[in-house]
């Protein structure tokens, strides 16, 4: 299914909750796994997509109150069941929340999507309940347990990215994928080192941890963007190969203002590759001999 980016920065699609369908635009996330969109008095000081429950013959009432948290968000609802429709695969009897309330200044109130889709595992659902990507699993919607995902660069012309459930679309990258073994539960694996243009950092010998501060500091990025074409390659060690994420993928670029600034965020106990690693490398997460799971990377294109 095809999705668009705002800005280069966010990456968002759609899909329909009940019968009929009611649309919503949400931004597929790799690091949670719960669903919601707005409802109700949904306080966005933008116009969202409102569900109503009373709009859905398929619609069955569950009520348990939820709080969902991000890095950057956060937000207070309740849990509902009905039918979800997503890139053609219908699923019958998702969960998924209403969300009511968000903090004052948050951005969600702000935000031009209208809510978030997890394509997270269960073991690390807020909710405790069956994301969608588990239920196409378990319902067989899908031929194959994978998905993939193809985040086009803000420059590009038509899509803004794609993701496919059930399989890869060979027309954005190039060559083979190469798969790492990853933790169920977060899709964690080893990093072995990280390069900054050909400055070894020395932060992976027994594992990377937060480090942010350390990559930003070295790759130097002027706010105005005056440096920007001499920027060097963040380069990643991951069981004993080289993956080089270029200034075009780490670099947040406002043309309008002449700004420049860096995608890499912190955390405080681990790395999130994120998007940054997506737009320069074509990504699959592959489920098919649970209880492993791998994410293959090829170059993207």
């Amino acid at each position: 299914m095809p999705i668009e980016n705002s800005n280069g920065d966010i990456y968002y699609g759609e899909l329909t909750i009940g019968t009929p369908g009611q649309r919503f635009t949400v931004v597929f996330d790799t690091g949670s796994s719960d669903l919601w969109v707005p409802s109700g008095n949904w306080p966005g000081t933008k116009p969202h997509n409102l569900y109503d429950a009373q709009r859905s013959s398929t619609y069955k009432p569950n009520g348990s109150n939820v709080e969902l948290k991000y890095g950057q968000g956060s937000l207070t609802g309740f849990l509902s069941i009905d039918t979800v429709d997503v890139g053609g695969i219908t699923i019958t009897d998702q969960y998924f929340t209403e969300a009511r309330s968000t903090p004052e200044g948050d951005r969600f109130r702000t935000a031009t999507f209208d809510g978030v889709f997890g394509l997270g595992s269960l073991q690390i659902s807020t909710t405790k309940t069956s994301p969608v990507w588990d239920s196409m699993m378990q319902q067989e919607k899908i031929e194959n347990k994978i998905f993939s995902i193809w985040y086009g660069r803000s420059n590009d012309a038509g899509e803004g990215g794609e993701i496919v459930f059930g399989g890869t679309n060979p027309a954005h990258y190039t060559g083979e994928h190469v798969y790492v073994t990853v933790d169920k539960a977060e899709h964690y694996f080893q990093m072995t080192n990280i390069f900054v243009g050909t400055i070894d950092t020395n932060k992976c010998s027994t594992g990377c941890y937060a480090m942010i501060k350390v990559i930003n500091d070295i790759i130097n990025a002027e706010e105005d963007c005056s440096n920007y074409d001499n920027l060097p390659d963040v380069t990643f060690t991951i069981e004993e190969r080289s993956y080089s994420v270029s200034p075009l993928d780490y670099i947040r670029k406002d043309t309008t203002k002449n700004v420049c600034t860096s995608r890499f965020k912190n955390n405080d106990n681990f790395w999130v590759l994120g998007m940054p690693f997506i737009r320069a490398f074509h990504t699959v997460y592959d489920y098919e001999k649970l209880p492993t799971v791998r994410v293959g990377f090829a170059k993207s294109v």
